[in-house]
């Protein structure tokens, strides 16, 4: 297979400018529903302390590349609810990781549906929520997964089932190195314990990392996954690409990075974002992804403010 980036912006699509992402932008992904593109963000402010410090936001496009900061007056801050905030990750019990998809097979009170982290002790259990329209969101009581998955956990319905695509490590919660692993449910729940499904391996830097997996379905016997390598010693992240027929057993596209770092605001890190949106011609798709131009390791509110930007790129897939 074949895979080719045709066009990628150069410039943010969305940037840190409000008084709640003066830190950085963090995890995100996009759906496009006919006219409209929405984006579901996470932001952090210079009070940031750990990962639940979250504030989950919403932004709107006519364009896919110009994107507004709606007023929905749901949420407080600074004494204004005159902002696009959703809710505080703090205020539900700690926040990150998310990741929003359409459930067409759902009731409509609960068509769209959130899978994000939240700190259980010392691990990133996977929780969830339901929406009728993907602002006003009902948390479910039970973790999805009761297992450790602290990074961007990425879920959709394939059909009967649920595919939920999650971290694990080579040696245990937090020692080794950061792989993918997988795990299907045919209910929004009850996922068993997941199964390793990407690592890297000896043809790999020995440093190399998977961050997260940008799992997507593209069509009929067609996944792909944009597991993001994370080289330590450069202290660099940039995404790979891998496909798969069933979603379970992904195979590398080539040994380089899918998308080389840029010059700007994606100069030291590229994090693809879950979810493929049809370009205009057959075979293209657009995906989104957050951009850093600052090193994994040096990303602290002591060390930089307003860190993070939103970018894009098409890609064109070629089976043969």
């Amino acid at each position: 297979m074949r895979l080719r980036v045709l066009q990628r912006t150069t410039e943010p699509l969305l940037v840190c400018d409000r008084p709640y992402e003066d830190f950085s932008l963090a995890y995100f992904n996009v759906i496009r529903e006919g006219d409209e593109w929405r984006l579901w963000y996470t932001a952090y402010d210079h009070t940031y302390q750990d990962d639940r410090d979250s504030y989950f936001c919403y932004a709107a496009s006519a364009d896919g590349v110009h994107w507004t900061k709606p007023s929905l007056g749901l949420v407080e801050f600074d004494g204004s609810r005159a902002n696009n905030i959703l809710f505080k990750g703090r205020g539900v019990g700690g926040f990150h990781g998310q990741t929003v998809f359409r459930d067409e097979g759902a009731p409509p009170e609960q068509r769209y549906k959130l899978v994000y982290s939240s700190l259980q002790g010392s691990q990133w259990f996977v929780l969830g929520a339901v929406s009728p329209n993907g602002l006003r969101w009902t948390f479910l009581r039970e973790p999805l997964l009761p297992f450790n998955s602290d990074t961007q956990t990425v879920c959709f319905r394939d059909g009967d089932i649920y595919r939920l695509y999650v971290r694990l490590w080579t040696e245990g919660d937090y020692r080794g190195l950061r792989t993918v692993g997988y795990s299907e449910s045919p209910v929004f729940g009850d996922f068993p314990p997941p199964v390793e499904i990407l690592r890297p391996d000896s043809a790999d830097p020995p440093e190399l990392q998977f961050y997260t997996s940008a799992a997507t379905r593209l069509g009929a016997e067609l996944y792909l996954m944009f597991p993001a390598g994370f080289y330590t010693k450069q202290d660099v992240v940039v995404p790979h690409a891998a496909t798969s027929p069933d979603g379970r057993s992904f195979e590398r596209v080539g040994r380089e990075p899918v998308l080389p770092l840029g010059t700007g605001f994606d100069s030291k890190g590229i994090y693809v974002c879950p979810g493929a949106i049809a370009g205009e011609r057959p075979g293209t798709w657009w995906f989104y992804y957050l951009g850093t131009q600052v090193p994994h390791d040096q990303n602290a509110p002591g060390k930089v403010r307003s860190a993070g930007g939103v970018g894009r790129f098409l890609l064109g897939v070629d089976p043969s």
